[in-house]
């Protein structure tokens, strides 16, 4: 027979519950036990309780601080014929609006002598050594007042039930019995406001259910948890394969045991946040009330008068007051959680203490099968949409108030111990000493979440480092310490090769030429064994690697690690060259034009007909060079010859001023005549040798159109 279930979803975070059924059977937390629980990493945990009650009340208790997850997250199943209708729980109240609620008398209240004084005219009973009198307080008063001297003497004025009025030291009263329920019940509230006994004190939630007379529930909810934290072990042994263990640290503070439950760890970032929905919201209505009068109109009187200043100004303050009285409304405050501090994250490389394998060192095999034997099965892998989640194999039972460690991977994985070389963290060519790490591919089965690793080799603790998240299938290196015999040089070069012809545009020459960037690194190994280095290196947007070796090199995002095998006592070199094409335009009147089309007929593809336009090109192109020289040495005799005219130009001016020598005057003439002449020669074949050098471009601009060229 087809069970019949029905759900109703409200919000939980409740860590600890205690059921009853009001008036009827009362159900305790043993009634409904926690039988399942999920934590996550951001800071919730999932809870599942489920049992069969009688009645049809079920009362849970939760934290005030989880009332707003209880009320998202809530979800009551009833596998039998029954089914959940409400829920039902205490009104959220601030501490001001909790005050307001009291009595006047019991707000302010603190001490004996404020107690007497706001109690006026409340009945008690007053007992003390001076007898014991009923009657309702009428006051208290220090009979001292006045009285430099003398010490404070308190009397308490009480009436009784016949009229009377007795007093009563203060300094004789031993207890003071309320008679008024009213005034003793707001001063228990008023001291339960003032403890904040609001924000410890449980709440109760009383879920209504029907339809049958015993249900057999299931009630799931989320409520604020620690996030759980994992911790990892890499054994490495002599051979073979390292052994993987991962743990996860799981803090119950949930306010009860967890008792043989189904426990799960959610690898991953679900969202999740925090939102109010115990408190009372209050919208802000527009205020219409008529604000022209406030006052009733008085009856029309002939001899009136108008209105004092001191009544126009009392009626403003009333006014006014209202308006401010009625602009806050009802508002109330509300708390808000602060926002939890993001955990620093420390990008620091991973050091320690080097170390050499001792000549002598005792075997790993003992340790390495017993922690692979005494770690239990591995939890259960499942990948959940974006999430990945382990599935304990076995029940856990957790005390409250108490952490315990997991196991939740035990495999041997494929890796093996290297040196890592990071030529980021130094300066050009200065030398550097890699650390030891591990590389291994995670095969496990499972997505790890980031956590501390803590390497053991040869029987012993060799360091510690650091896994990033690491998906199924994926590589990672942990380094764990530094290696101070075996260092590396690094070298950089950046050069251009391989400049070829692509394309010519509107008569540009369109060329690609790779772009390099070549490091050199020099590794030398002092270990009398012979040692595996992988270098890191960056990748770069539109870069390629060139000249990698052919295996073993790992890709890692953003970064690739290229090996190098260091026999002992010797060293390697290794060369990384990251290309880049880059396309460049060049005008054919450039000097690199030439060097682009000769390049191009040096592949072998070119079409007949097109070669013998770029053997045209390339001969105006050469004519073109020459004429650019032939002018640059005319230019220069131009220069020499204009400098020598201005210098004798200058001498001439002398002689004239001081009539110097004439005969040399003479002689000077006839150079200067020479040189004007010469000067005038030289400027004609100037012009000539531009206006030649103008109709080669012509020519070249005219063939480079009729040319299409789209080799790749």
């Amino acid at each position: 027979m087809a069970r019949n279930r029905n759900t109703l979803g409200v919000a939980l975070i409740a860590l600890w519950l205690v059921a009853c059924g009001g008036a009827q059977k009362r159900t305790t937390a043993s009634d409904l036990p926690i039988k399942k629980v999920v934590l996550y990493q951001n800071g919730v945990g999932y809870f599942e309780r489920s049992g069969k009650l009688d009645g049809n009340v079920l009362t849970l208790q939760a934290r005030p601080s989880q009332i707003n997850d209880l009320l998202k997250s809530l979800t009551v199943i009833d596998r039998g014929k029954g089914r959940a209708v409400s829920v039902a729980l205490p009104l959220e109240k601030s501490q001001a609006l909790r005050l307001s609620e009291l009595p006047p008398q019991v707000r302010g209240a603190s001490g004996l002598l404020d107690v007497l004084r706001v109690f006026r005219g409340a009945k008690v009973r007053v007992s003390g050594s001076s007898g014991t009198v009923d009657g309702r307080v009428v006051g208290v008063e220090d009979l001292s007042a006045g009285k430099a001297e003398e010490k404070a003497d308190w009397r308490l004025t009480l009436k009784t039930d016949d009229g009377s009025l007795k007093i009563y030291p203060v300094a004789d009263v031993k207890e003071i019995a309320l008679r008024d329920r009213t005034l003793a019940v707001g001063l228990d509230q008023s001291l339960d406001v003032s403890l904040g006994a609001q924000n410890w004190k449980p709440v109760e939630l009383k879920i209504r259910l029907t339809g049958a007379e015993s249900h057999d529930i299931v009630a799931s909810y989320i409520v604020e948890m620690p996030r759980w934290k994992p911790a990892y072990r890499l054994v490495l042994g002599a051979e073979g394969k390292p052994l993987l263990q991962g743990w996860a640290v799981v803090d119950n503070v949930s306010g009860e045991d967890w008792n043989d439950v189904r426990l799960s760890l959610v690898a991953g970032t679900p969202m999740s946040f925090i939102y109010d929905l115990h408190s009372p919201q209050f919208t802000r209505r527009v205020d219409l009330s008529p604000r022209g009068r406030t006052t009733a109109l008085a009856p029309t009187v002939e001899q009136s008068g108008y209105a004092s200043n001191a009544e126009k100004e009392r009626v403003e303050r009333d006014y006014a007051k209202k308006k401010r009285k009625a602009d806050r409304g009802p508002m109330r405050s509300r708390r808000s959680a602060p926002a939890p501090k993001a955990a620093p994250r420390d990008d620091a490389p991973y050091g320690g203490e080097d170390y050499d394998e001792a000549e002598e060192a005792e075997p790993m095999t003992e340790l390495d099968s017993t922690l692979e034997r005494q770690a239990g099965p591995s939890a259960a892998g499942a990948q959940v949409g974006a999430l990945f989640r382990y599935d304990l194999a076995d029940k856990v039972t957790v005390s409250d108030r108490s952490s315990t460690l997991v196991a939740i991977v035990n495999k041997r994985v494929p890796g093996k111990e290297i040196v890592l070389f990071r030529p980021e963290l130094t300066r050009g060519s200065v030398a550097s000493y890699p650390y030891r790490a591990v590389m291994f591919t995670n095969d496990s089965g499972y997505a790890l979440e980031k956590g501390p690793v803590a390497i053991y080799s040869q029987g012993t603790f060799v360091g510690e480092g650091f896994l990033t998240r690491l998906e199924k299938s994926a590589s990672s290196f942990i380094t764990f310490s530094v290696d101070a015999n075996v260092s590396m040089e690094t070298e950089q070069q950046r050069k251009n090769e391989g400049l070829r012809l692509l394309k010519v545009v509107s008569g540009l020459l369109v060329s690609e030429v790779l772009d390099i960037q070549r490091s050199v690194y020099t590794v030398k190994n002092r270990h009398p064994r012979e040692v595996v280095a992988y270098v890191k290196s960056r990748k770069w947007q539109g870069w390629k690697l060139r000249n990698a070796p052919k295996q073993g090199v790992v890709d890692a995002g953003k970064f690739v690690y290229v090996p190098v095998t260091v026999k002992a006592g010797g060293e390697a070199e290794l060369v990384i060259e990251w290309v880049k094409p880059v396309e460049r335009r060049v005008a054919i009147d450039s000097s690199m034009a030439k060097t682009v089309l000769k390049g191009y007929l040096a592949s072998g593809n070119v079409p007949p007909g097109l070669r013998a336009q770029i053997d045209k090109i390339l001969a105006l192109k050469s004519e073109l060079d020459d004429a650019g020289e032939e002018e640059a040495r005319l230019r220069k005799q131009h220069n020499t010859l204009s400098a020598d005219q201005k210098r004798i130009r200058m001498n001439l001016n002398l002689l004239r001023k001081t009539k110097g020598n004439k005969v040399l005057m003479n002689e000077l003439v006839k150079k200067l005549a020479k040189i004007e002449r010469d000067l005038g020669k030289l400027s004609g074949r100037m012009v000539r040798l531009s206006e030649r050098q103008a109709a080669i471009r012509r020519q070249l601009k005219v063939l480079i159109r009729t040319i299409t060229i789209t080799g790749k």
